[in-house]
C-alpha cells in the first residue's frame, strides 16, 4: 500500500468511526431504554442488565457499519476536494481514478465486516439474549408469585397461593384457575405447586401436587377429578417470556 493509499485511508477513518458510533448509539437507544426499564423494574442486577444490553449492538452494526463508511467516504474525500488537495493531485499527474483503490480496499473490508456481522455476530448475540433472559426467568418468575395475591400475568390463568417458603421449591397451598374459555371454567386446588422452566425444550410447566380439578360445562353440572401425586400443565412459553 502506497502513501497516497495510507494517507486516503486516514482521512476516511477518523469519521468513519465517529459515525458507527453516533448511528449505532442512536439505533440502540430505544430498545435499551426499553429493556433495561423492564429489567430493573423486575429487580435485575446492573451487571446482568449491562449483558443483555450488549446483546442488542450487533443488530444495530449489520445497518450502521455500511451507514458509516458512505458517510466517512463524503467526509474525507470531501476536504481532500475543498482543501484543493485533489487538485494538486491532479496538477501532480494522478488520475483521479487513483483513488478508487483505496476506496474499494476500505469497501471490501466494510463488506467482510458486515457479512461477519449479519452471519455470525448477530445469530450469537440472539442465542445469547435468549440464554440470559431464560435464567432471569427462571430466577424471577416463582418470586413474582407472592402469597395471598393474585397473580394473573399470564394470560388464561389465574394463580393464588397462600404460602411461599423463603427456601424456595414451590407453593403451598395452591389456587389455579383456567379462564381461557368463556363457556366451561376449570379450577385447580392442590397441596403443593411449583413452576418448572426447561431450557433445551423450551417448555414451561406448572405442577400441582395432591390435589383436585373442578370443571363445569352445563349450568348445574360439574365435574370432580383428584390426583395424588403431579399433575403436569404445561403453558405457552410466550406468554411467560413475553414479561420479560
Amino acid at each position: 500500500m502506497r502513501t497516497l493509499d495510507r494517507y486516503v485511508i486516514r482521512e476516511i477513518l477518523p469519521p468513519l468511526f465517529l459515525s458507527l458510533l453516533i448511528f449505532t448509539f442512536i439505533l440502540t437507544l430505544p430498545p435499551v431504554m426499553e429493556y433495561l426499564e423492564s429489567l430493573v423494574s423486575k429487580g435485575v442486577p446492573w451487571g446482568t442488565a449491562a449483558k443483555i444490553m450488549l446483546t442488542l449492538v450487533p443488530q444495530a452494526l449489520g445497518l450502521t457499519i455500511p451507514m458509516a463508511l458512505l458517510t466517512g467516504l463524503l467526509i474525507g474525500l470531501g476536504r481532500l476536494s475543498a482543501d484543493r488537495e485533489a487538485v494538486a493531485l491532479l496538477a501532480c499527474g494522478v488520475s483521479p481514478y487513483r483513488l478508487l483503490r483505496p476506496v474499494l480496499f476500505m469497501g471490501l473490508v466494510a463488506a467482510g465486516a458486515t457479512q461477519y456481522v449479519m452471519l455470525k455476530a448477530i445469530p450469537d448475540a440472539n442465542q445469547k439474549f435468549r440464554e440470559i433472559t431464560f435464567d432471569v426467568v427462571s430466577k424471577k418468575v416463582e418470586n413474582d408469585i407472592r402469597p395471598k395475591v393474585f397473580f394473573e400475568d399470564f394470560p388464561g390463568w389465574v394463580l393464588y397461593v397462600r404460602d411461599a417458603p423463603n427456601t424456595g421449591g414451590g407453593w403451598r397451598d395452591v389456587l389455579v384457575a383456567n379462564t381461557s374459555r368463556q363457556d366451561a371454567t376449570e379450577l385447580y386446588l392442590a397441596q403443593r405447586g411449583r413452576l418448572v422452566l426447561s431450557r433445551p425444550d423450551r417448555r414451561v410447566d406448572l405442577i400441582l401436587s395432591n390435589g383436585a380439578r373442578y370443571s363445569t360445562g352445563k349450568p348445574g353440572e360439574t365435574q370432580i377429578y383428584t390426583w395424588p401425586n403431579d399433575l403436569t400443565m404445561a403453558l405457552n412459553p410466550e406468554d411467560v417470556f413475553r414479561r420479560f
